[in-house]
């Protein structure tokens, strides 16, 4: 049996304070790809909806930055951006709360992301607490923050369950899915889940459609030099996109391909894709568990690649 170091796994139930040394410290697992947890945790239209109740960054959050974060019942607390090393370190100092940012009177909170297993593991260590004063403010400091981390990263691995899912797979019913969150608007996100030469760049395969995307026409996709069949079946612009795909090496999708519909759902100034993978029934019993596992990991890898393409491509 394969040997799992407990440590890839590890989350702490909340955040923990070392008196010694004067930090507060947690660490979570999070089960998304490096990238997406980078996005929800530094983006400046993401940090107030896991970080207080408001995040001011005009400049964005790359290192130098500066701005605040504030609370409803605590007031502005301003901060500045020390490091940003996407998609591995983020730290940021803040101060107290309506005053200017001083080094003297701040404390520095850095994150630290690591790709472990199927996810990715994050790791928040607050430093400087021992300029904050005597010991009686310093201990009720490291209790504040200590509760602080424990709710507000509480708050980030729920922004990212609604960010990021994995595909959902019926062996009943012969069915994948899996949704997805892209902050673009639905047009941006059609033109490039329709667009061959953006096909190619997201989903990773050539994608050929003489004369582009149609009903009723069929392509073709490759890899490592083989090609099969992918059979436009439904196009309804900014709203469901639907193809049947077969088996490498046939002309036409035959008896046991698969069909696949992309469904658009406006999500505010965003976009929610959905794809299901149906017709598994079709596929002979002793190899459809283990391609629809191989399936399911693909969809993630796939529809990951179509939100980076398409936010690339908005910036």
């Amino acid at each position: 049996m394969p040997h799992t170091d407990p440590a890839e796994h590890r989350h702490d139930a909340q955040a923990a304070i070392d008196e010694p040394g004067a930090r507060v410290t947690r660490t979570i697992a999070v089960r998304a790809p490096i990238e997406v947890v980078w996005e929800c945790l530094t983006d400046p239209a993401s940090l107030a909806d896991w970080f207080g109740d408001t995040a001011t960054f005009p400049d964005g959050t790359g290192e130098g930055a500066t701005g605040s974060f504030g609370w409803s019942d605590a007031g502005e607390f301003p901060a500045r951006i020390e490091r940003a090393e996407a998609p591995h370190v983020w730290a940021f100092r803040w101060g107290r709360r309506g005053e200017p940012l001083r080094d003297e009177h701040s404390t520095l909170a850095t994150f630290t992301l690591e790709r472990v297993g199927g996810g990715t593991r994050v790791t928040v260590v607050e430093t400087g607490f021992e300029r904050l004063g005597d010991e009686v403010a310093v201990r009720a400091a490291l209790e504040d923050n200590r509760e602080g981390w424990t709710s507000e990263l509480d708050e980030l691995i729920a922004l990212v369950a609604r960010r990021w899912t994995p595909a959902a797979i019926d062996p009943l019913a012969g069915t994948i899915t899996r949704s997805l969150d892209v902050a673009a608007p639905v047009a941006l996100v059609w033109r490039h889940l329709t667009d061959p030469a953006s096909i190619e760049a997201w989903w990773g395969h050539p994608a050929v459609f003489p004369g582009g995307l149609r009903e009723g026409i069929t392509g073709t996709f490759e890899h490592e030099g083989e090609r099969w069949p992918v059979a436009i079946r439904m196009l309804r612009p900014e709203r469901a996109f639907a193809f049947r795909w077969g088996e490498i090496g046939e002309a036409e999708p035959g008896p046991t391909a698969c069909d696949v519909r992309f469904d658009l759902e406006p999500l505010g100034d965003g976009t929610r894709v959905t794809v299901v993978e149906s017709g598994w029934m079709r596929v002979p019993g002793d190899v459809r568990d283990d391609r629809m596992r191989g399936n399911a990991g693909g969809w993630e890898m796939v529809l990951d690649g179509l939100r980076r393409h398409v936010l690339e491509a908005a910036r």
